[in-house]
């Protein structure tokens, strides 16, 4: 057999087994993936139709709250009816229930949709709805609401739920105000990306209109107040120039006093604060907003899904928030006043999944123990008049951070709370 010969078997069986072998694998490959999409759709079913083993009952005690017990205060999004901005940039009769009922499972054991129960898919142009929603809070330990406040040099956004609860005195909850200073724009809609329906500016005249307008809540018997100064979070510090957000600050805090007040005591976010001189603004502190902070670039992607069925166009980042905590990340101590905020949750695939969604991987437990142990560093950090720990949120359904019951683990979120506060008690 000549060289040419033997060559040209060699190629020729050569080819046919790499051609064997590259049929094999893309069958296998082609096979796993039957199977993980199986697991999926199986897992997807089943999740359907079974109540869950982590499901929790609701409580048949109610807590009482001392005057040595931390004061929990949760956020609260007003995002749930309709009103003509989201009408017009969202389309007809946009909610938040919207991007909540819409989410799917990205991978297999992706909790997903989040969907509530006792509440309900509730609607909050009338007051019945926060009744329950107090009852509720107060049952379980909450100490009061906080609510956004959406003001744009005295124009005011979903400024209904709010007023209706301060035009409502029996809704018995104590509560305060969390100016989100931010740019608003359309990121959800059916119209073009990033168009911008409210600009976040500070013009001439802004202290006066903001005073005049936030009074009225201030004066109210329920409004949460440190040393008979108002609590007010902003949450960018950053936004604006600060030689003139100063200014701003000074003026504000001027004409509260002359309203009977000793000042306002007010807290930034440490989404935004970075680069900003608390102590030159006069901020009497930072709230721990930014939960991503604690996962840095090492922690890009701590829950492994491999050998998990997940979807190709999913776009985001799945966090073991066991692990963090394990490693007591969420207990950083910062060189400045700082109020603790742990998550109740946080999955913001049903407004991001296709772009950069973030989800935290975790259970009610991961949220008790989140939650016990900043109390814990509450009371050993900060003073008696500023015992207070933020929990986000009560209803930020579609970032799948919320206190409120749902169909997966009922109660326990609630519970986690209180639990964790009489675990706490002296």
């Amino acid at each position: 057999m000549d060289i040419k010969t033997g060559s040209y078997i060699i190629f020729k069986y050569t080819s046919k087994f790499l051609q064997n072998l590259f049929n094999c694998l893309k069958w296998k490959i082609f096979n796993n993936t039957l199977c993980l999409k199986s697991e999926y759709l199986d897992w997807m079913f089943k999740n359907n139709i079974t109540d869950s083993k982590d499901y929790v009952e609701i409580s048949d005690d109610n807590i009482t709250l001392t005057s040595k017990d931390t004061k929990l205060i949760t956020f609260y999004l007003p995002q749930y009816y309709e009103n003509e901005v989201n009408n017009k940039y969202f389309g007809k009769g946009f909610m938040e229930w919207y991007n909540t009922t819409k989410s799917i499972p990205q991978y297999t054991g992706h909790n997903q949709p989040q969907l509530p129960i006792d509440v309900g898919f509730y609607n909050l142009s009338h007051p019945d709805t926060m009744y329950r929603q107090i009852e509720l809070a107060k049952k379980y330990g909450i100490y009061g609401f906080c609510f956004y406040y959406y003001w744009f040099s005295g124009d005011r956004l979903l400024e209904k739920p709010l007023d209706m609860f301060l035009e409502n005195k029996d809704l018995n909850m104590p509560f305060c105000l969390f100016w989100a200073n931010e740019t608003w724009s359309n990121i959800w809609g059916r119209k073009k990306d990033k168009e911008i329906i409210k600009k976040q500016e500070l013009l001439d005249g802004d202290d006066e209109r903001f005073v005049n307008d936030i009074l009225k809540y201030f004066k109210d018997e329920r409004y949460i107040k440190i040393n008979n100064k108002p609590l007010l979070i902003i949450y960018r510090a950053n936004l604006f120039e600060e030689e003139k957000f100063q200014k701003f600050l000074i003026s504000i805090k001027l004409k509260v006093k002359e309203n009977g007040f000793d000042g306002i005591y007010i807290l930034t976010t440490d989404v935004q604060h970075r680069g900003v001189d608390i102590d030159n603004l006069d901020i009497d502190g930072v709230v721990e907003f930014s939960h991503q902070d604690m996962v840095t670039s090492e922690y890009s992607d701590l829950l492994n899904l491999k050998g998990r069925f997940v979807n190709p166009n999913f776009r985001g980042r799945v966090i073991d928030i066991k692990k963090l905590l394990g490693e007591n990340r969420h207990l950083a101590n910062k060189d400045y006043k700082l109020y603790k905020c742990p998550a109740a949750g946080w999955d913001n695939s049903a407004r991001k999944a296709y772009t950069n969604a973030t989800v935290f991987h975790m259970t009610p437990n991961d949220f008790k123990k989140w939650l016990s142990d900043d109390i814990k560093w509450t009371k050993e950090h900060n003073s008696e008049d500023e015992q207070i720990v933020f929990i986000d949120s009560w209803n930020e359904w579609a970032e799948g951070a919320h206190l409120e019951p749902d169909q997966k683990y009922g109660y326990a979120y609630l519970q986690a709370v209180k639990d964790a506060l009489e675990e706490n008690r002296e």
